[in-house]
Parts: structure tokens; sequence; C-alpha cells
């Protein structure tokens, strides 16, 4: 399938996601926030984002239950936001690579396709934490009660604030094989998601992001 219609196919994807009336509060900021009405132009986005939305919840919760301070560290924003990024990416070349029409490694995707694959991925990755930063992962007072997450996401708009960090970038590249692993294996994901976090907190030692 070329690229034309692939982005053809994605945009109809779109449409059927917000026709079937499911996860209306997800979708909500398409309306009301300026500057992501172009989201339903990104193919395939909100498929990305509900599978997303879902996989994040339950990786958050696993996490959790493994070792809850990490929920509740300083760092878990960016962290978090990090794997986001690169799952969201990854799930934008491994759907590409899915309409090839072949089986083929990811190396079969142009150039150019994987720089669309990354400023897709960006886009969704972006509307997703500004859904997070209006309504958090499971509601505000859950993330709070339940989990120990405070509320820092408006954050992560700083660019500076991340600069700072050492290893943010494995924590995006995690989350891209975690999505290509998912979205080809069914590979479970919150073992990854806890592996990046713990390695990025521990990477960072009395730093606080806030």
């Amino acid at each position: 399938m070329n690229d034309e219609d692939y982005i053809a196919l994605g945009k109809q994807s779109n449409t059927s996601e917000l026709g079937s009336g499911r996860d209306a509060q997800l979708f909500m900021q398409l309306e009301q926030e300026d500057g992501f009405e172009n989201l339903i132009e990104v193919p395939f986005a909100l498929k990305h984002l509900r599978d997303i939305h879902v996989v994040m919840r339950h990786s958050v919760a696993d996490c959790a239950d493994r070792h809850e301070a990490l929920t509740q560290h300083a760092l878990f924003h960016p962290g978090f936001a990090g794997f986001v990024l690169g799952f969201a990416i990854g799930l934008a070349q491994a759907q590409r690579h899915k309409h090839l029409g072949f089986r083929s490694p990811l190396a079969k995707l142009s150039r150019r396709q994987l720089e669309l694959a990354d400023e897709w991925g960006v886009q969704v990755a972006t509307y997703y934490l500004a859904v997070i930063d209006s309504d958090g992962i499971f509601g505000k007072e859950a993330d709070v009660d339940l989990y120990g997450i405070g509320d820092r996401w408006r954050l992560l708009g700083d660019e500076r604030r991340l600069d700072e960090f050492d290893r943010l970038k494995d924590c995006v590249d995690a989350g891209k094989a975690a999505a290509l692993g998912w979205f080809e294996d069914a590979d479970d994901v919150p073992p990854r998601f806890f592996d990046a976090l713990s390695a990025f907190v521990a990477a960072n030692p009395d730093r606080v992001f806030g």
C-alpha cells in the first residue's frame, strides 16, 4: 500500500473511532482544545490513543503492585512521558509496516515512512499527555489516592526540565520496543515499563521533577 492510500485508510479509521461513541472522554479535547484538531489527520491516531490508554493504565497499576515507591517517585512523570512517546512512535511504525503488504523487518520502511511515523507518534503522545494533564491516568483523585501520583503533568511542557535527566532517551527506546513487541506478538508491556522506569530513577539519584 502506498503512502497516500495508507493515510486515507488511517483517516477512515479515525472517523470510525469517533463515530463509535466509545471513549468519548479520551477524545474530548479534539474539539475543546486549540491545536489538536489536526490529530484527526494522523493515520490511525485514535486507535493508537485507545491502545496507549489501556496499556499504560495496566502498566502503571502493575508497577505500583511491584514497587509502589516508583509511582510515588518524583521522577515518575518524565519516565512515564518518555515511555509513552516511544510507545506511540512504535505503534505508528508497526501500523505502517503492517500495511506494506508483506512480512519484513521494520528496516523495510523507507526513510520517509520512518520520519512520518516519528511525527505521527509525537502528535499522538502529545495529545495523550494533554489528556493526562487534564484528567489523570485513572482520574486525578484516583491517581493520588491509589498510586501516589502527584499532579505535575504540566511541567512536561518545559523541555528544559526534561533535558536535565540522564537516560530519558532509554525510556523512549524502551517504549518503542515495547510497542513493536506488543503489536506483533502481544508481548506483555508492564514489565518493560517497570524496568525502564526503575533504570531511569536509578540513573538520576536525588533528582526531583518540579
